[in-house]
């Protein structure tokens, strides 16, 4: 705003920043399309607890999701693909302390359409982790 010079390391973080930006207004009209009103108000109500890191969150996600896909082929009712299903289900913890049932209607509806929003949003992991998590669910409890 003043007019003065930027170093290169105060650049590199409004770039890092502004993408972030752009980044979560994409995905807020990603989540908008699978969530009311009132569950968009629920959320809003009902912030993740203090101390709550959003990035580490989203990295482990993306971590979680990269090494399924390193590993994949694997037998859904193995002893892996079980603690596969026990990390993810830990992950998934915290969304499902405040998620009402609409709202894990809504989650199952963005992830059954998730093709439709690759490219417009960074998916946190691939579809094909998330089926062999659907299939290694079933193999536990089939």
């Amino acid at each position: 705003d003043r007019g003065a010079p930027v170093d290169a390391a105060t650049f590199c973080s409004l770039i890092r920043n502004g993408d972030q930006m752009m980044e979560n207004d994409k995905w807020k009209q990603v989540v908008e399309q699978h969530y009311s009103p009132e569950e968009l108000a629920h959320w809003a109500e009902n912030p993740p607890p203090a101390g709550f890191d959003q990035e580490a969150y989203s990295r482990q996600w993306q971590e979680l999701g990269a090494r399924i896909d390193a590993a994949l082929p694997l037998d859904p009712a193995g002893d892996e693909a079980q603690a596969f299903v026990a990390e993810w289900d830990a992950l998934l913890a915290p969304f499902r302390a405040v998620a009402t049932p609409q709202m894990m209607a809504g989650a199952k509806s963005f992830w059954e359409q998730s093709e439709r929003h690759e490219g417009h949003v960074q998916m946190p992991f691939s579809r094909a982790a998330m089926a062999f998590i659907e299939e290694a669910r079933k193999a536990r409890t089939g």
